[in-house]
């Protein structure tokens, strides 16, 4: 199928006659359009019994348009030129087919949508689109995507073309509160049930197939809130129950492929940039920590070392977890933030020689407080919502214990976060395999002895195990080798290697950790 020169001719007709809107002569048109003068006749006979041109006689005669711009579509006018708008015979009235095979053909189908498709553009398309080309909403740059949680009435907006939508959507606290604003607000009055049935929170779930459902809807949305100004948008859901989510997008009708190719880009790039300025803001916390003698660059990689040798630990012995990859590279890095909140303790009280009084101690128990707080601060959208919640577990509880005797909120057993339990307990062997102002290193086989006799606090059985399993791999004991060969260039003394076979000294333990798991 292809439009012909008085169809192009007619479109330019009618977008003339609306962008005037009063009479217009035959020499004028022809003039202005650059369209042969005896065409305007014919082509307007046509447009005048599909009602969208008015003619008159006379000296001040001419040609009207009978209609206002945003009721006239380009399939209004088209349908007028064309004897066939189907892109194939077999779409045509007498459904022509070789093979008389039209009913079950599965070209046919394909051929039938990807006409109903076009049509649906077509009629989409309001003159008084064309002839308001500065106006941004009518070519395609209207673009929002939702997230529904399914569990609870909660949504959030995951990009958006404009911030400000963004930051309307945040007003909206609950789902239903945002599909009754957004109906009554934007929605054309004549659409408005139908946006609102569509969108009804209740029937997300309904007619599942294998727990998703796809679906669209076209609808208006006003474009002026004083004027009946509208533009034709698309509604698509995707429903997933399996994931208790859903994915709403609503974009303008008329939404081009570069367009979306761009949206997407941006989308991607949103996603980086807020990542980036994550982990920015993990950097620089790691350096104030630096900076105030709390952590050390070396210390801070052996944190990091030791928290993923026990969750990769953690992910073999127990899949009933569901720990992935991703979990453990974050968890692992985030890990040297824990003791951020640290920054506002008095540094006199964080470097004093001998036991804390009190007082002091209290104010340094307060510290999971403040760190956590602290993560509150972090970037948050999207995609960082996953660390933004490891970050906060892991500031606000690893002090915990699984006995319910650790500090701020005395969490017990699994009401302790994962990652929290095994920074908690990476912390306890660091501190004490480290020197402190308030005490001499230990020795790595003398620090593990003491995790397993509970003096630094009860861990649950699983941590223990995985914990047991992790330093006797050839990776940690490595590690270890590494640091006394470091401790000894410090001190210029021949120490003996902390570590020499403390494998064969543990498998009793581990053994009995694991039977204790299980």
């Amino acid at each position: 199928m292809q439009l012909t020169n008085t169809t192009d001719y007619a479109i330019r007709i009618i977008c003339y006659l609306a962008s005037k809107n009063q009479t217009i002569r035959t020499a004028e048109l022809s003039r202005e359009l650059k369209i042969p003068e005896s065409y305007i006749p014919k082509i307007t006979k046509e447009l005048k019994k599909a009602g969208i041109v008015v003619a008159s006689e006379g000296t001040h005669g001419g040609y009207t348009i009978a209609k206002k711009a945003k009721d006239i579509s380009l399939k209004d006018v088209i349908f007028c030129t064309e004897s066939t708008m189907a892109i194939s015979r077999c779409l045509e009235k007498d459904r022509y087919c070789s093979r008389n095979y039209s009913d079950c053909c599965k070209v046919h189908k394909i051929l039938l949508d990807l006409q109903n498709t076009f049509n649906n553009r077509l009629e989409n398309v309001m003159i008084s689109d064309i002839i308001h080309p500065g106006k941004d909403e009518y070519f395609g740059r209207f673009y929002v995507i939702l997230k529904v949680d399914l569990k609870n009435d909660s949504y959030e907006c995951i990009y958006s073309h404009c911030k400000d939508v963004q930051e309307e959507h945040k007003e909206w606290k609950s789902y239903q509160q945002f599909v009754e604003n957004y109906t009554n607000k934007f929605v054309y009055k004549n659409d408005q049930q139908k946006i609102k049935d569509f969108l009804s929170y209740d029937l997300l779930r309904k007619d599942l197939i294998n727990g998703c459902r796809e679906e669209d809807i076209s609808y208006r949305r006003r474009t002026d809130l004083e004027e009946d100004l509208f533009v034709w948008m698309e509604l698509k859901k995707y429903v997933d129950s399996d994931e208790n989510v859903a994915i709403l997008t609503l974009h303008n009708a008329k939404v081009i492929p570069n367009t979306m190719v761009e949206m997407e880009q941006r989308l991607r790039q949103n996603e980086k940039d807020v990542s980036k300025q994550y982990w920015d803001m993990v950097s620089l916390l790691v350096a104030v920590l630096n900076h105030n003698n709390l952590i050390e660059t070396e210390h801070q990689d052996d944190i990091s070392f030791y928290t993923k040798q026990v969750y990769l630990q953690l992910k073999e012995n127990y899949p009933e977890y569901h720990i992935t990859d991703e979990e453990i590279e974050n968890v692992s890095h985030l890990a040297p933030i824990h003791d951020i909140g640290k920054i506002r303790v008095p540094i006199e009280i964080l470097n004093k020689h001998g036991k804390l009084t009190e007082a002091e101690m209290e104010l340094v128990k307060e510290h999971p407080y403040v760190g956590a707080e602290m993560t509150l601060c972090f970037p948050n959208s999207f995609t960082t919502k996953e660390l933004n919640q490891y970050s906060y577990d892991i500031c606000r509880w690893h002090h915990e214990r699984y006995d319910g005797s650790g500090y701020p909120d005395g969490l017990k057993g699994e009401e302790i976060p994962v990652c929290a339990q095994v920074v908690g307990l990476v912390d306890a062997y660091d501190a004490l395999i480290n020197e402190r102002p308030y005490k001499k290193r230990l020795k790595h086989e003398t620090a593990i002895r003491m995790i397993l006799n509970g003096e630094c606090g009860a861990f649950s059985d699983k941590i223990l195990t995985c914990f047991l399993a992790a330093v006797m791999r050839p990776e940690w004991k490595k590690k270890v080798r590494d640091l006394n060969e470091k401790e000894k260039e410090v001190h210029k003394t021949d120490r003996s290697n902390d570590l020499v076979c403390y494998t064969s000294d543990f498998t009793n333990e581990y053994n009995q950790c694991r039977n204790s798991a299980k």
